[in-house]
């Protein structure tokens, strides 16, 4: 008898909510590509729950023909978070992106050819073969395929936070915190498979119903990402794009040419411009990202952001020293696209906070101006 309980519609209300914005992913214009492999991935998540859905709400003792219904794609799950990420901060996804999600493809034409089995067929393999020999094995490639994803991802987005620091001079504009919470879910989904798995192979074999906390924690995490990937959806990140390579003659004199193109920066006071980037200031320069970044680098042992961020400091300080204005303000004019941009990199620069600067130059100010006072009143 079909009969929805507390358990079957907890995970079917988290299924449908992940649904639901999947197809509203799947209509959004802006980061087309990014957000369909989003919702692609929900989908896969979604019926990750869905053996769950139907099994505690009594289906499978209804219709045992739906054994190898394929709902576990979750060779698909590693690969999908990879090219969403490749995609969201990139202008393509990678050449050969279908090879990712073959090992996810033969997985699910295998299991589409059991689900197509006659019923006494299916059930023999499955008893025989399935659980004997090729579950353990699908088991082991999901979990190994997760985390080798995972790991690859956060290798690639930490070159990409370093590729923000050489050539945005707003890095901090472009924090990543929906990219970390997407990844820091999938790790906790992949602990939680290896956990379950585990106590599963070696204390004592987890009945159907033992297993609903995994499912439970599944059904937080889509609901999650649903939640945080529909607010994002529309965030648009800097795209990193590969540089030509470029020969680098031998004769170059990087010291000179740093200093002579950041003498341009200041002079031209483009740095006051927010969102400046290596690329617009290379074509002003009629020159190369590459020349550029390496005359900055090799030459002046600054990377573009801390070149920018370091004429802006430094015109701030002026301000800061003669105007009791709002601070805010005065970073806004000096480039700064926000007050946190402004904070850190007045931090990185002198080593305090902006307070805390004005507040000691006022201090010597006083001091001085008193020693000066004093030593005027002495009598030779």
């Amino acid at each position: 008898m079909i009969k929805f309980g507390a358990w079957s519609t907890i995970l079917g209300l988290a299924a449908g909510f992940g649904a639901l914005i999947a197809l509203l992913l799947l209509l959004q214009s802006r980061n087309k590509i990014a957000n369909r492999v989003l919702a692609v991935l929900m989908i896969v998540a979604v019926l990750r729950l869905m053996p769950y859905v139907l099994g505690f709400a009594g289906f499978y003792d209804a219709f045992p023909w739906l054994s190898f219904a394929p709902f576990d794609l979750a060779l698909a799950i590693g690969p999908l978070v990879y090219l969403y990420v490749r995609r969201l901060v990139t202008p393509s996804l990678p050449r050969g992106w279908w090879v990712h999600l073959v090992p996810a493809a033969v997985d699910l034409a295998y299991t589409l050819w059991a689900f197509a089995l006659p019923l006494h067929a299916k059930l023999a393999w499955n008893d025989r073969v399935h659980v004997v020999w090729i579950d353990p094995i699908e088991t082991a490639a999901a979990i190994m395929s997760l985390g080798v994803y995972l790991t690859a991802t956060f290798v690639f987005i930490r070159r990409y936070r370093a590729w923000l620091t050489d050539n945005v001079s707003d890095k901090d504009e472009h924090r990543q915190p929906w990219i970390t919470t997407l990844l820091c879910a999938m790790a906790l989904w992949l602990v939680v498979v290896v956990g379950f798995d585990t106590v599963d192979r070696l204390v004592g074999h987890l009945s159907y119903r033992s297993r609903f906390p995994q499912y439970l924690v599944f059904a937080a995490i889509v609901m999650g990402l649903g939640l945080e990937g529909w607010r994002h959806a529309n965030r648009v990140f800097p795209l990193m794009v590969a540089r030509e390579a470029v020969s680098t003659p031998p004769a170059k004199d990087w010291a000179t040419l740093g200093a002579d193109w950041a003498a341009r920066i200041r002079d031209e006071e483009w740095w006051r411009e927010p969102g400046l980037g290596l690329s617009e200031v290379a074509r002003r320069l009629a020159t190369n990202e590459t020349y550029l970044s390496r005359a900055l680098n090799a030459g002046l042992g600054r990377n573009f952001n801390a070149v920018i961020n370091g004429f802006r400091v430094e015109a701030l300080k002026a301000r800061l020293f003669d105007t009791d204005s709002d601070l805010l303000d005065l970073a806004l004019q000096v480039g700064f696209a926000s007050k946190a941009s402004f904070n850190r990199a007045f931090r990185e620069q002198t080593g305090m906070t902006p307070t805390a600067w004005r507040s000691s130059q006022i201090l010597n100010q006083t001091k001085n101006t008193a020693s000066e006072a004093t030593a005027k009143t002495v009598i030779p």
